[in-house]
């Protein structure tokens, strides 16, 4: 796997400054084991299939805390933003858990600006994966394949008075950029892959 960025997140976590991390529901298998064994806490769905989510990421290290802009999602937010006033991180999948793919829900946004928090987008691509065919077009790496991993610089916290929408819509098209990034330098580096 190769990461990029990796440095600007471990700067960041390494301040104890409050930190939301961002991903979309399909790219977050990489991020998600990456930053395994961390103090991180993540904000999973209390729909049927954020049980499996749950489970897992608990083995992997993550506290959870159970909400989604559909169900719990006031309380679970409330909580959050304890964990991260505090100095635990808080990672957020943010099309989730219904979609539309790519398109940000209010949850994380609205975290991080009333946490006062800096927002680091995290995505990946791979060079041979299965993509499911469900709403979030979920990436699954081919065994071997080159997974490209990646941390986007950090967002530094807004004013608390900016709108929630302007910011929702910065960290959307943020998170959408560098997907497109990784998955240029997938297509970019296609060739030397398969040698």
């Amino acid at each position: 796997m190769r990461v990029v960025g990796w440095e600007s997140l471990e700067r960041t976590m390494a301040a104890r400054v409050p930190l939301v991390m961002i991903t979309w529901h399909g790219r977050m298998m990489a991020p998600v084991w990456h930053c395994r064994r961390r103090n991180i806490a993540a904000m999973i769905s209390r729909h049927s299939d954020g049980e499996m989510v749950a489970r897992l990421v608990q083995r992997l290290g993550y506290e959870t805390v159970r909400g989604s802009s559909t169900r719990g999602g006031t309380e679970a937010a409330l909580d959050m933003l304890d964990r991260v006033r505090n100095g635990q991180v808080a990672a957020m999948i943010c099309d989730g858990p219904r979609g539309p793919i790519y398109k940000m829900k209010p949850g994380a946004p609205y975290l991080a600006l009333r946490a006062g928090a800096f927002v680091i987008p995290a995505t990946f691509a791979a060079a041979r994966a299965w993509t499911f065919k469900s709403w979030d077009r979920f990436l699954v790496p081919k065994p071997f394949s080159k997974v490209f991993l990646f941390y986007g610089d950090p967002i530094p916290p807004v004013d608390p008075s900016t709108d929630l929408e302007e910011f929702r819509l910065t960290l959307e098209k943020a998170l959408n950029d560098l997907t497109a990034r990784a998955e240029r330098m997938t297509e970019e580096n296609a060739e030397t892959l398969k040698n």
